[in-house]
């Protein structure tokens, strides 16, 4: 398993487990193939929580290309087909392609905090996990697998669907962190 710092992947038992069947289907220190990572090897208890991404530049403009049913009820749509640049805007979409490019350009695991943003003035604290994947094992990256949970913060409540809060903290990130 990669090493890894005080980066909360192992309080989250989904990242953790996603983060072990991406170890356990590469070869250190290439990456897992497709082959390795194909949806139907995937466990089940993980796919809700998944995207699947085709990397269309090194700066981290993706296509994504399948999208578990649990990203689709928070996102409340199917974003399958879209690019990141479609989907996102302003610092959001740069924090995302940001991460993505660093995990396409290191090759590495890459983990995330932030808030998700949910509608106008809404937001919902995520972690994710991004997990490169390439054709072969030492290959360029060609697609991410992204494993992203919405757990509560420092003892916030949220409700689901998240009720906005007049007042609440705008919208913060962690910066991406390598797993190594």
């Amino acid at each position: 398993m990669p090493k890894r710092g005080a980066i909360p992947v192992d309080e989250d038992p989904i990242l953790s487990d996603a983060l072990k069947f991406w170890s356990d289907n590469r070869v250190p220190p290439g990456l897992p193939t497709r082959a390795e990572i194909d949806p139907v090897r995937i466990p089940n208890h993980l796919f809700p929580y998944l995207i699947l991404a085709d990397v269309l530049s090194p700066q981290g403009l993706m296509q994504y290309r399948l999208v578990g049913a649990r990203m689709r009820e928070k996102w409340g749509e199917d974003f399958n087909k879209r690019t990141s640049a479609e989907i996102f805007s302003g610092s959001y979409r740069d924090y995302l392609e940001g991460a993505f490019s660093l995990c396409i350009t290191e090759r590495l695991p890459v983990y995330t905090e932030s808030h998700f943003r949910w509608d106008v003035n809404g937001y919902l604290w995520t972690r994710r996990l991004m997990l490169p994947i390439a054709e072969t094992p030492e290959g360029e990256t060609k697609q991410v697998l992204v494993v992203q949970t919405w757990p509560n913060k420092d003892g916030q409540n949220f409700t689901n669907p998240m009720v906005v809060v007049p007042g609440t903290e705008p919208a913060r990130s962690t910066e991406p962190e390598l797993i190594r």
